[in-house]
């Protein structure tokens, strides 16, 4: 009869019967749900609720509506109650003789609407930085990845190659001629006042007031409880300033916490967070001081450049001359320059390096191929060989921790775990030369005994040495150099591997420090 009048009232055809009178309200009923022994009554449909639960509540004193809503979930799901809180209070008012209204509603929180399902199935949205050299990278064929909230290049594609191949050959490049990578995610931060160094001092686990002027040191940081959370290289400007990097992943993390730090503190020196401002890249490999010698005037000899020095001077680009600082570190085990330069001339950098280069054979390098050549030298990454529980000192890095400094941040927390028996330790790991069998993948546990004795962080076929490498935590009594380890694929295979000392490739770090 309602849809003869609906339709009759759109002009289609003639109504039957007498018009419903208009509902004041919308009715309600006031017992939804009737006890049913031979059925399943289903209350909450998100927690597979059934009316028997309820009376199971009150049964043991959940008689509240608050304290119901917690005993039994009841409006707790991803509907948040909205098909469930009516009726779960009024059967809460017939087991208990009351009245809805006298049994009341629960506390509704955030959100008050459910989400709609298409929100929770759609993408979510990621915002993506780019440096400042993106289409630079474009024109050569790279291949992008996500690095944190950055884009860059995994590795470069070349016709007729496919992933692996295009690895190697720029990890080739950079072993034995030159190789140019953008570094310009890497978090860059500068700290400058008279206290400057005391807090560097406090927030890094080594020493950094005794550090010279034009002189860069590795810097490890540790949270209260002594896990590693960054690493960079902290070089010494001045006497009052310093500049440093950060991990790429924590280049925003790191700057906030230094904030908070420094308020707390209340040191006299400030902290600027360069990450946007600076355009980075390194240029590393045997020939890397050919090319840059054609580019600046700065004495690039050993002698007056030696590795870790930091230097700022002048870059030609373009018949034009921007600033730069040059820091002589290497994290890929090669001769090599990370230079900075304002953002804005880093296109015209990187143009002038791939120029001077073309005689050498210049080659950029992605993201894969330098995991790879820092892998070769037993360099760590944090958050891939370190984990939220790891300290320095189950990773190597003893020697980067100074306990007789009067105070740092984890100081504290260190100095009682050293205290007790280590839990695992970072050991490398070695196949033989001309294996070809299966090869473990990174988390591939380590077993002993028929027990986890340990995991795989990374893992890499190594051109230079022609055998996989890799590193692992493994159990202190398994981590002796020589000793045999057996790791369990991802199809529950095991396979051996020897354990090894770091650095795979060039022990005695010639590369970076020969004379000349």
């Amino acid at each position: 009869r309602a849809g003869s009048h609906a339709a009759a009232a759109a002009g289609f055809g003639q109504p039957i019967g007498e018009a419903l009178p208009p509902e004041v309200e919308s009715p309600s009923h006031p017992w939804p749900i009737v006890d049913h022994p031979a059925g399943k009554n289903f209350v909450d449909f998100d927690e597979d609720l059934q009316f028997k639960d309820f009376c199971n509540a009150v049964q043991e004193g959940f008689d509240n509506i608050e304290l119901l809503k917690r005993f039994s979930t009841n409006g707790m799901g991803p509907s948040q109650g909205k098909h469930s809180n009516m009726n779960g209070l009024r059967i809460l008012a017939r087991l208990t003789g009351k009245e809805p209204q006298q049994v009341g509603t629960t506390t509704a929180r955030p959100f008050y609407h459910p989400v709609p399902m298409a929100i929770l199935a759609g993408r979510g949205f990621n915002p993506e930085r780019r440096t400042p050299l993106s289409s630079r990278h474009d024109a050569l064929g790279a291949k992008w990845m996500p690095a944190g909230v950055w884009q860059r290049p995994e590795y470069y594609q070349v016709a007729g190659q496919d992933r692996l191949a295009c690895i190697r050959g720029e990890a080739h490049a950079v072993r034995n001629g030159v190789g140019l990578i953008d570094v310009g995610t890497l978090g860059k931060l500068e700290v400058i006042g008279p206290q400057a160094a005391e807090f560097l001092e406090r927030v890094y686990t080594s020493n950094y007031a005794n550090l010279k002027v034009g002189m860069t040191r590795y810097a490890v940081m540790c949270d209260e409880s002594g896990v590693v959370i960054d690493d960079g290289v902290v070089a010494r400007l001045a006497d009052d300033h310093f500049y440093f990097t950060t991990t790429t992943s924590g280049a925003a993390t790191i700057y906030r916490e230094l904030s908070r730090l420094n308020t707390m503190w209340r040191l006299d020196c400030g902290i600027v967070n360069h990450t946007g401002a600076f355009a980075a890249v390194n240029l590393a490999g045997p020939k890397s001081r050919e090319v840059l010698k054609t580019l600046t005037s700065l004495d690039l000899s050993a002698a007056a450049f030696p590795y870790l020095a930091v230097r700022e001077g002048e870059v030609t680009v373009g018949g034009g001359k921007i600033p730069a600082r040059l820091m002589r570190v290497g994290f890929v085990g090669e001769w090599g320059y990370e230079i900075h330069v304002p953002a804005s001339m880093g296109g015209a950098l990187w143009d002038a390096l791939m120029q001077a280069g073309k005689a050498h054979g210049i080659r950029p390098f992605g993201v894969e191929a330098q995991r790879l050549l820092r892998l070769e030298k037993g360099h760590i990454i944090i958050s891939q060989d370190t984990d939220g529980l790891t300290t320095p000192l189950e990773v190597g890095m003893d020697w980067a921790v100074k306990m007789a400094k009067p105070f740092f941040v984890g100081q504290r927390s260190l100095a009682a775990i050293a205290r007790k028996p280590r839990k695992q330790q970072l050991a490398g790991i070695v196949f033989p030369v001309g294996y070809s069998g299966a090869v473990p993948l990174e988390c591939n546990l380590v077993i002993e005994g028929g027990d986890i004795a340990g995991r795989v962080t990374s893992i890499a076929f190594s051109p230079s040495l022609d055998r996989h490498i890799g590193l692992a935590f493994l159990r202190p009594d398994l981590a002796t150099p020589g000793s045999t380890v057996s790791i369990r694929l991802t199809d529950g295979t095991l396979v051996q591997a020897q354990v090894s000392t770091t650095p795979f490739y060039d022990p005695d770090n010639l590369k970076q420090k020969e004379a000349a």
